[in-house]
């Protein structure tokens, strides 16, 4: 009996795979378990908003933006502003085109000081002065404008005069009736005077005298009676009164005298006589052009600052 040996083909070898690794599994969306896996505390990442959060965050970032947008537009329209407000002051008024203003006769004065006062002497508004003034006369008057020349003309390179000093009887020549105004000047005990001249550029002439008396009452009085004297210069003179200024000091009473000329009827001259304590003023102003009535209230008031 022959053995029958079963015989198989032998099969190679066949290579070896590496498992897949497993997937991994989703993750879930939160609050909710993976059915299968154990329930445990779940890490909640404290920075991460919620949907409903982002959304708006989303929506908002926009509004953002043009609220920037609008608030860069006005800081803008701010800068501009101010810019424009501070050119527009820095310059002067008349340097502006269409705010041009035609000059009304007013000049320019420097910047006016009040003359030093004798050592332990008080001013005139005090109590204590009694309206006394005790500075120099002389510093008392108002100098010329800018561009103004002063009679007499002071020596080249010299400086020019404070003022002259004057007599009572000095002025008195003024009047037409020296005499009577003499014997006023007199009677209220007239202590000196002091005067100066000066012509604008315009061409008007002005010349001021300041009397000082013994006390405000002789002064006052003398007032009262020269300001109805008639002066020899200029001729014609028609009495009027003039409001100057309703800030003038109560005790300088203001008047002024005025005479006309030609078809314009242009006052060529002007006077006011002015008191302050016991020193009274007088100013007059003459043009054969014609006195600017803006010139002449300027003058008046400086002078009239000056002695109050």
């Amino acid at each position: 009996m022959t053995d029958q040996t079963e015989t198989t083909t032998p099969v190679p070898p066949q290579p070896t795979t590496a498992p897949e690794p497993a997937a991994a599994p989703e993750a879930a969306e939160p609050g909710t378990t993976e059915p299968g896996t154990a329930t445990g505390p779940v890490e909640i990442d404290a920075w991460a908003l919620p949907p409903e959060a982002v959304a708006e965050e989303q929506a908002r970032r926009p509004r953002r933006r043009i609220k920037v947008r609008w608030a860069a537009a006005a800081l803008v329209v701010l800068l501009t502003g101010t810019a424009a407000g501070f050119a527009m002051t820095s310059v002067e008024r008349t340097d502006l085109p269409g705010l041009e203003t035609p000059n009304d006769g007013r000049y320019v004065f420097q910047p006016l000081a009040l003359p030093p006062l004798p050592s332990g002497k008080p001013s005139p508004g005090a109590t204590e002065a009694k309206h006394r003034h005790h500075a120099d006369l002389r510093l008392l008057l108002l100098p010329a404008p800018v561009g103004g020349t002063v009679s007499p003309a002071p020596a080249p390179g010299q400086p020019a005069a404070p003022a002259d000093w004057k007599s009572c009887e000095d002025y008195a020549q003024l009047d037409k009736d020296p005499v009577k105004l003499k014997e006023l000047l007199d009677e209220n005990a007239c202590r000196g005077a002091a005067r100066r001249v000066w012509t604008a550029a315009d061409g008007t002439r002005a010349e001021t005298w300041l009397l000082k008396f013994g006390s405000e009452t002789e002064a006052g009085a003398f007032h009262v009676k020269m300001s109805s004297g008639e002066l020899k210069e200029p001729a014609g003179l028609e009495h009027a009164t003039l409001s100057l200024n309703s800030v003038l000091d109560l005790k300088s009473s203001v008047k002024f005298t005025k005479t006309t000329a030609g078809a314009a009827n242009v006052p060529v001259g002007r006077a006011v006589y002015l008191q302050s304590g016991d020193v009274v003023g007088l100013i007059v102003l003459t043009n054969p052009n014609g006195v600017p009535s803006q010139a002449f209230r300027q003058v008046a008031i400086l002078q009239s600052d000056l002695l109050n």
